[in-house]
């Protein structure tokens, strides 16, 4: 059942304060001062194939993984929080609990995680698992596309689509040692090398992250790898490949004393090729495997629960510039699908599609795109989605951007053939909804830049999972449920860069749970000399309910730094929750506490 947050005002009156806010920031930075800044990164997610920022016609942003560790944040789940429209956390408890990935008022079933190529997350198996122990230094690039993308990455596209690649390697080769301690028991390190000889690039990592949480019986402790080579054949061939695992232990309490064991495999061969002059293609084959399986015991006996996934896929995405003005974008996949828990479900299914697109780009400042997808979801029948967007760099500094999408998330496997708690439902039908944005980005002074994206989707059928005794199954809700709100991001730097800055804000007026009605984040990052780097960095949470319960809102503050000894040794340090805040992550009855007041410092070494 959608829910609204009872004590805010009137939508319009929403909307008016939301842009008045992002107004605001608007103003701020039009009074700063002027050094010029590279502000147009390449995104990939878009289209699953490189092309300008200025061409993509959805909201995505970059970010830059070695950008993220200088600024102290090492964790993935930490870093989406500097993206407008997404709340990263976990509602299950602190570092190594079950993560969750909130896009634009939407939870985190509906939305896609799509590692090297591959999707890893679905609505049998959402992104919670692969959330939970991310980390950054095995990554090279991290995009976060948001609104609805069933027309390029298919169903459970509908809040949008986090795009995840393996580090690639390149330069001289380098090997890469950090080791970090601290409150909490805390001990995390890695080992990487990378480099490039010749035709062949590589990057291979190891890491280990342990710590006891700030609450009694939370222990976790996480051995991960990464690998990924690249042979560049030619200018118009590279074949590749990539490999990562990650195996995981979280003990906590939850009605007597709990474990999750989490492991991981993500295997793809790939190759990038042009095919004729303005032919482009990717092929990906990929092969993922995850197995989770919780104990629990207490003074009732010891219950196990278990669920295994294999998903092998082929996937080929292509485009074809036909001319200055139009480009034709193709693609498709077959899929294999296996799934097993510890109460009796065993299903395996093929699922297949094809999309085909045009981008049309009648004049340099202005782009357009539309691209149309069918896809089979076997035990869900077929889906047809599509999606509409505009580019327009209506004046040198300022470009305008929207789109509309139609997104579906097909019923979970437990949905159709129920639990161990109630039965299901082999009559749900697919969740579809209608989505579309409309935003403004502006520069100035050419290191400043801010965007404001107002959103909106309207999701129908939505699937209901009532808690209730009897056992009650799942059904489709009659009526719409929607979302919408107000997404704005900032950053820009002084001082020919010593001095930068980061704000991403979300007003959000209406969601699918009780989200925050108001969310921010924002960091000020000083180059004091040329081997010391200080900044502070605070987050803001308003008022929600996250399990049902009511939470207050909080404000963490962070300061960070880091010392370069030599060109190969460096030194950084942290100090999480300054104000030492105390807070709640949910509220299921009984709150899950957040972490306190941390002191954490490590070292780097680059030889």
């Amino acid at each position: 059942m959608q829910k609204y947050n009872t004590s805010a005002p009137c939508r319009t009156q929403k909307i008016r304060r939301g842009l008045i806010l992002a107004a605001g920031f608007t103003l701020v930075v039009n009074a700063t001062a002027e050094i010029e800044t590279e502000l147009e990164p390449l995104v990939v997610s878009a289209t699953r194939l490189p092309e300008a920022a200025s061409q993509a016609t959805s909201s995505v942003t970059v970010l830059d993984p070695l950008d993220l560790e200088e600024r102290g944040i090492f964790d993935l789940r930490t870093a989406l929080n500097e993206v407008p429209g997404v709340i990263s956390t976990s509602t299950a408890g602190q570092s190594g609990a079950i993560g969750s990935l909130f896009i634009r008022g939407t939870t985190t079933s509906y939305s896609q995680v799509v590692v090297d190529g591959i999707r890893v997350s679905n609505s049998t198996s959402p992104a919670g698992n692969f959330l939970s122990g991310a980390q950054l230094d095995d990554l090279g690039r991290i995009e976060l596309l948001r609104g609805p993308q069933a027309a390029i990455f298919g169903g459970e596209a509908v809040g949008g689509v986090l795009w995840l690649e393996t580090a690639q390697g390149e330069g001289e080769p380098e090997t890469k040692l950090s080791l970090e301690g601290g409150s909490f028991d805390t001990l995390n390190g890695s080992v990487s090398t990378s480099g490039q000889e010749g035709q062949l690039s590589w990057f291979a990592g190891f890491g280990y992250d342990g710590t006891h949480n700030d609450d009694i019986g939370q222990d976790y402790d996480q051995s991960r790898g990464a690998l990924r080579l690249d042979w560049a054949q030619n200018d118009k061939l590279t074949l590749g490949m990539t490999f990562r695992a990650t195996d995981s232990r979280y003990e906590y309490q939850s009605f007597g004393e709990n474990v999750d064991h989490l492991d991981t495999l993500l295997a793809t061969i790939y190759a990038n090729a042009e095919l004729a002059p303005g032919w482009m293609a990717n092929f990906t084959l990929g092969h993922y495997r995850e197995n989770y399986d919780n104990t629990n015991t207490s003074t009732f006996g010891s219950f196990d629960f278990g669920t295994d996934v294999e998903r092998t896929v082929f996937s080929t995405d292509q485009s074809y510039e036909i001319n200055d003005q139009h480009k034709l974008l193709a693609g498709g996949f077959l899929e294999n699908n296996d799934f097993e828990n510890s109460i009796g479900v065993d299903q395996s299914e093929i699922r297949y599609g094809t999309h085909l697109g045009w981008q049309w780009t009648p004049a340099s400042n202005f782009t357009t795109d539309a691209v149309v997808r069918w896809e089979d979801y076997a035990d869900y029948g077929d889906e047809i989605t599509w999606r509409v967007g505009a580019s327009w760099q209506a004046l040198e500094n300022t470009r305008f951007s929207g789109g509309v999408g139609r997104a579906f998330q097909t019923p979970t496997y437990l949905d159709l053939f129920g639990t161990a708690f109630g039965p299901g439902n082999a009559n749900l039908d697919a969740e579809t909804s209608i989505g579309w944005d409309i935003g403004i980005e502006q520069k100035y002074a050419e290191s400043h830049l801010v965007s404001v994206t107002y959103f909106q989707n309207t999701i129908d059928d939505q699937i209901a999972r009532p808690f209730a005794f009897p056992a009650v199954a799942p059904f489709n809700q009659s009526g719409d449920s929607e979302t919408y709100g107000i997404e704005t991001a900032l950053r820009g730097s002084w001082a020919d860069g010593q001095l930068s800055y980061q704000v991403a804000y979300t007003y959000l007026g209406a969601a699918l749970s009780d989200f925050p009605e108001n969310v921010a984040t924002a960091s000020l990052d000083w180059k004091a000399t040329e081997k010391l780097r200080l900044g502070i960095g605070a987050t803001f949470t308003d008022e929600r309910s996250y399990g049902g319960g009511p939470l207050d809102d909080y404000l963490l503050l962070r300061v960070y730094g880091s010392y370069q000894i030599t060109e190969a040794i460096s030194l950084h340090a942290r100090v999480e929750n300054l104000a030492d805040e105390e807070y709640e992550l949910a509220n299921f009855g009984t709150t899950v506490p957040g972490a306190g007041l941390g002191v954490f410092t490590g070292v780097t070494a680059t030889f």
